[in-house]
Formats: structure tokens, C-alpha cells, sequence
């Protein structure tokens, strides 16, 4: 099958974990036989990177759309003038990772890896100035790009049903739909021998979104060390140690030597730290407004609001519990549950 990818990133020109996820998936897909063009955004901002995670059989076409600032109306409008309808009829099937106003001449599928909706409130109230007033001109301009993209797509796949339910409140669709979780790279996070005499828990983040001053409070109720990848300026308490941005071999060791990784979010569609700390073999404590909580059961670890309580209920996990949960989310899988979708039968 000849599959069409459309993006506004892709490796190398990376702008966030979507590269990564796409690099994963698409690999994949061309590991299954099938031939995979990727055609992909490029915005000034992109960092090159992770470009030996592609396959080598991936094609890849790039279109620059300028500064990532309004890339919701750029990206479209640029593709639409550089890629034709006959061109794109080459191919069977598209899968389309940002959201566009229009339809394409081929069965479509959209991948909706987050909600904006959801998460613009952890930041809006922070825009200051002109910054403050051009969001608030161009925002609709977003929610209605969002909103007809869910119209003009064949199939939606969504990461989590936190992440679906979340469309369906602030938009809702009839367009049919499937949750695909995401998939965990188990050539680097897998259960790791860390020599550590010190009992921690682990947070990986730096953003009230995925709960820092959830994790500050407990950190000063409670006596054990509180490692956190990531970068924060705030005062700590004197058990909070801050590690700064960790590249992923050493996010493996930590995770492996952790007594549990907490993640109690606000919002987040997925949550590839759940995953990635199962395949260490290590229990994950996190709230039910986070995506990969639905993975989540007592044998693996703890979905609620006390972390005092998740972290006390993991000292009881058997570490092969989690790394089992997270044997069946190998990219792999991921790839074969997204060919096997209605529009494809």
C-alpha cells in the first residue's frame, strides 16, 4: 500500500515528541511491507535531530511554512498551494497529524496527539501585552481550523479516550473514530541495573500542566528525595533535586532506579512518561486527566489524587507487572493497529 503522510514536522526538523512518535510509526509501517512518503512542514524554529530514527525507505518531502506563530493557517494554506490533487492521488491512503480545513481526494485519516482546547489554559493566563491581544484575535481562527478538520477526515484516531472525549466537548463529531495509545521504543527503556542506595521518586516535567506544584507539595509533607528531569527556577525544598533536561539513556537509568514515577497532571492527551517508565519496570502514579492512566491498573501502579498514597501502594508492585503492560505498546503493535482502521477495509 502506497501511504501519504502529512505533518508539520518531521525528523530531522523537529519542534517537538511528535517527531519522535511519527519516526517510530512510520518506520514501522515500512518494516510491514508498505511505501511511506512523508511530506513535512518546516518552520524556522525546527532543531535537527533524531534523523537516524527514520527508515531508510521513507521518503521525505518538505515544505517551509515559516515561523511556527500562526502554523495552524500557514501550514495548510502552504500546502495547498505546493501539493497537487493529482499528486496526491498517487497514493491509497493519507494519514494527516495536523489538523487541516479541507479534505483530501484519497481516504484520510487524522491523528489528534493532544487538545489545544484543553491545554491553552495552562498558558493563556500567562501571555502578557500584544502577545495577550494577538491570541485572543487569532484563537478563533484555531478552533475553527480544529473544528473542520474533524469534518473533512474519513477516520480519527485519537491517543487516549481522555483525549477523544475532550474533542467531543468542545466540538463534538460524528466522523468515526478509534483510540490508539501510543507505542514505547524498548530498545532504550527497559528495566536497567542502577547501583543506588537512596530510595526516590521521579518526575519528569517542569510545568504546572503535568502537576509541578502537585509534586512540590509533596515533596515538603514527605521525607523521601524527589528527583526531577527537568528544569525549574523556583525554590525547592531540600529533598526536590533538579537534574535539568536528561537525554533518554539516563531517563532509563532514572526511571529504573526510582521507587515509582509520579505524574500527577492536569492535562495530558497521552503520556509517554507512563509508558516509558513501565518498560524500566518501574510503577507510575498519576491522575485520571492524564491519557496513559487508562493503561494503568494496581498491579502497575496508582490512578488518583493523594501521591502520599500512590507511592505507598507502589512499594508493593512486582516490577514485572508494568514491564508486561508495557510489552503491548511495542511500535510494532502501534503500526498494525493504525492499517487496521475502517476506511482500510
Amino acid at each position: 500500500m502506497k501511504v501519504l503522510v502529512i505533518t508539520r514536522e518531521f525528523p530531522p526538523h523537529v519542534l517537538g515528541g511528535i517527531s519522535y512518535h511519527l519516526a517510530y510509526l512510520y518506520s514501522e509501517i515500512c518494516e510491514l511491507g508498505h511505501d511511506v512518503t512523508v511530506i513535512s512542514g518546516v518552520a524556522k524554529e525546527s532543531e535537527e535531530s533524531a534523523m537516524d530514527l527514520v527508515h531508510d525507505d521513507i521518503e521525505v518531502r518538505t515544505i517551509p511554512y515559516g515561523s511556527v506563530q500562526g502554523n495552524h493557517l500557514k501550514f495548510p494554506l502552504v500546502l495547498k498551494t505546493k501539493i497537487s490533487d493529482e499528486f496526491i492521488k498517487q497514493y491509497d491512503i493519507a494519514y494527516v497529524h495536523t489538523p487541516l480545513p479541507y479534505g483530501l481526494p484519497i481516504p484520510t485519516v487524522g491523528k489528534y496527539h493532544d487538545c489545544p482546547r484543553e491545554e491553552r489554559q495552562f498558558f493563556v493566563d500567562d501571555l502578557a501585552g500584544i502577545r495577550k491581544v494577538a491570541d485572543w484575535v487569532i484563537d478563533p481562527t484555531r478552533r475553527w481550523v480544529e473544528k473542520r478538520s474533524l469534518r473533512a477526515v474519513d477516520h480519527a484516531i485519537f491517543n487516549s479516550d481522555l483525549c477523544r472525549k475532550s474533542w467531543e466537548k468542545h466540538y463534538g463529531f460524528n466522523t468515526p473514530s478509534t483510540t490508539i495509545y501510543n507505542g514505547v521504543d524498548t530498545d532504550i527503556f527497559y528495566p536497567r541495573k542502577v547501583n543506588t542506595d537512596e530510595e526516590y521518586v521521579l518526575f519528569v516535567g517542569d510545568s504546572e500542566r503535568k502537576g509541578l506544584s502537585s509534586v512540590l507539595s509533596y515533596a515538603e509533607h514527605s521525607s523521601k528525595t524527589v528527583f526531577v528531569a527537568g528544569n525549574l527556577s523556583t525554590e525547592l525544598p531540600e529533598n526536590v533535586r533538579c537534574l535539568g533536561r536528561v537525554n533518554q539513556d539516563r531517563l532509563a537509568e532514572l526511571y529504573s532506579g526510582a521507587l515509582a514515577t509520579i505524574h500527577p497532571a492536569q492535562f495530558e492527551a497521552f503520556g509517554n512518561i507512563v509508558l516509558e517508565s513501565l518498560a524500566c519496570g518501574t510503577p507510575v502514579v498519576t491522575t485520571n486527566r492524564c491519557g496513559a492512566s487508562e493503561l494503568i491498573d494496581a498491579d502497575c501502579g496508582y490512578v488518583g489524587d493523594s501521591i502520599s498514597q500512590g507511592v505507598m501502594h507502589c512499594k508493593q508492585v512486582d516490577n514485572n507487572s508494568c514491564t508486561m503492560v508495557a510489552n503491548g505498546f511495542t511500535w510494532e503493535q502501534v503500526a498494525e493497529r493504525s492499517l487496521n482502521i475502517d476506511c482500510l477495509n
